[in-house]
């Protein structure tokens, strides 16, 4: 082969190579667009790390911006911050895999994964909106046996009669949030519901009605979320929280009752982490 030649087709790679760089180096710049997108589309986007049939949207209704469900305003500027479920000092790419392994049921991202830098990025477009007032807690103890008829009336035109999801997210069972999830709270959960649901007459719902229907709902079935007895490590969890920890146990405290947990479909951290 002519020296010409060579040196050409070495030229030639060369400048593929350095093309390649700049667009990788180009594609992945975050994109607060494309965060959207992944926040509203997760297990379509990254089904890979899906573990059942919600998206971050589900929870964090109207793009993360409703008032009264778990909005994102301003969420970037108050992390990192110390929170007690973890005992550590948390990143927001750290809170944003707790909602993907918890409420998602499904596998953590590397916090340098394009997704991540994306989704991190939309929330940060968020940074400057102003934060809601805090709506008031539904801190009622629910009845269940009154919360199963008023979940079919309710909730079962949306969510299915077995809870598994129709015109909107499925509640229990393997397709929704596992049991170290946020809304497996009753706490949490009856106030998400008390002031947004039924998704077209929000805020009609009574408090003692929410408190019931949460109630109910956190006896039915759904994913566990293994390690989730670590969680507390200083013994000191919410009162509605559904599960044992280890921190509680040193302490001699007093344990709730065992909840109906089901298998997940992915693991919250890949093999070997």
């Amino acid at each position: 082969m002519p020296p010409w030649i060579r040196i050409a087709s070495l030229a030639l790679v060369a400048g593929l190579a350095l093309l390649f760089f700049r667009t990788d180096r180009t594609a992945r710049a975050p994109s607060a667009t494309r965060g959207l997108s992944l926040v509203r589309n997760f297990n379509d986007s990254l089904p890979r790390n899906a573990g059942n049939a919600l998206r971050c949207t589900s929870c964090h209704l109207d793009d993360g911006l409703r008032v009264s469900a778990l909005p994102w305003a301003g969420v970037t500027g108050r992390y990192p911050k110390h929170r007690l479920r973890s005992g550590t000092i948390e990143t927001i790419e750290h809170r944003v895999n707790d909602c993907i392994t918890r409420s998602l049921a499904g596998q953590a991202l590397p916090k340098d994964h394009l997704a991540m830098r994306d989704i991190v990025a939309y929330l940060e477009s968020l940074r400057e909106t102003p934060p809601p007032k805090p709506r008031d807690l539904v801190r009622l103890t629910g009845d269940t046996i009154r919360g199963g008829p008023l979940y079919q009336t309710q909730c079962a035109r949306c969510h299915a009669a077995d809870g598994g999801g129709s015109l909107a997210p499925a509640v229990y069972g393997a397709r929704s949030y596992s049991i170290g999830a946020g809304m497996a709270r009753q706490y949490t959960l009856a106030t998400f519901l008390r002031w947004n649901m039924p998704y077209d007459m929000a805020g009609t719902l009574p408090a003692q009605d929410a408190a019931d229907i949460a109630a109910w709902l956190l006896r039915r079935p759904r994913p566990d979320h293994p390690g989730k007895e670590r969680d507390w490590p200083n013994g000191d969890p919410p009162p509605d929280v559904a599960y044992a920890t280890d921190g509680v146990r040193r302490r001699g405290g007093v344990l709730p009752p065992p909840r109906p947990i089901l298998p997940r479909t992915v693991l919250p951290n890949p093999p070997g982490q």
